[in-house]
């Protein structure tokens, strides 16, 4: 490309000097014009470099956003999970990670897909079936499982209460038909259920952490006056493996 704008100078500078030996004389000057001084100076025209023409337009890159890996591994549930001295209920509850909380995971039982997690400054063991971990958990050591606890006597239900409606019903005599809703506080944190008694005999066994119970049950509509109105007796109670807790009891009649 630069031979052949050479080239083209060259050949322009020619034109140029054969342009010059023919123009005319100034009249009164005999000499003859200074050719050199002309060619010279055409050449320098020609040879001036083209002035720069800025052309560059940017390109756009694109913004890389940095994904975030949280350098130590936390926890979330999607239920509320009790956090314990060891991987059962047999082990002591120590802390509750609730829906919305993290907790940091500083180690793992996989066999018993357990999270060994700090909550608040306690290290216990997380259940794994509500829980979703963040980050690297390659690196966490495996725990033993502890020693089994002997288990300790779940704590009496509290706050015991029992309502009770009656209608009048004549058949196949005249009774009364009795609804009952029981309530109570569930203040147990190792309690495999709850048993609820009618009168002394069992009438129910509930799951762990149970609150209420219903029961529809006949009370006689006369009695002998002078003698106490009948009733019925509700009990209940919470247990484990280690036994009963004391029971809670209320008796209850028709108004």
């Amino acid at each position: 490309m630069i031979f052949y704008r050479r080239l083209s100078i060259l050949l322009i500078i020619m034109m140029i000097a054969v342009s010059s030996c023919n123009l005319p004389t100034t009249q009164g000057n005999n000499e003859p014009p200074d050719l050199e001084a002309t060619i010279t100076a055409q050449a320098l025209l020609l040879l001036q470099p083209a002035p720069l023409v800025d052309n560059f337009t940017p390109i756009a890159t694109s913004t890389i956003t940095p994904t975030f890996t949280p350098s130590v591994p936390m926890v979330t549930v999607s239920q509320d999970t009790n956090c314990r001295t060891g991987p059962s209920k047999d082990y002591d509850y120590l802390a509750l990670l609730k829906i919305g909380q993290t907790a940091e995971v500083i180690g793992k039982n996989t066999a018993n897909n357990y999270w060994i997690v700090n909550i608040g400054g306690i290290t216990c063991w997380l259940w794994g079936q509500y829980a979703t971990v963040s980050g690297n958990t390659a690196v966490l050591a495996e725990y033993v499982v502890p020693p089994s606890p002997t288990p300790s006597l779940p704590a009496q239900p509290n706050n015991f209460k029992v309502h009770i409606s009656c209608a009048i019903s004549m058949d196949p005599f005249l009774h009364n038909e009795v609804h009952i809703e029981l309530e109570w506080v569930d203040l147990a944190t190792n309690e495999e259920g709850y048993k609820v008694y009618r009168d002394g005999a069992q009438l129910a066994t509930l799951g762990e952490n149970a609150t209420s119970f219903s029961d529809d049950t006949s009370l006689p509509a006369i009695f002998i006056f002078g003698d106490p109105p009948p009733s019925v007796e509700y009990s209940i109670l919470a247990f484990n493996g280690a036994g009963k807790s004391n029971d809670r009891s209320k008796s209850v009649t028709c108004p």
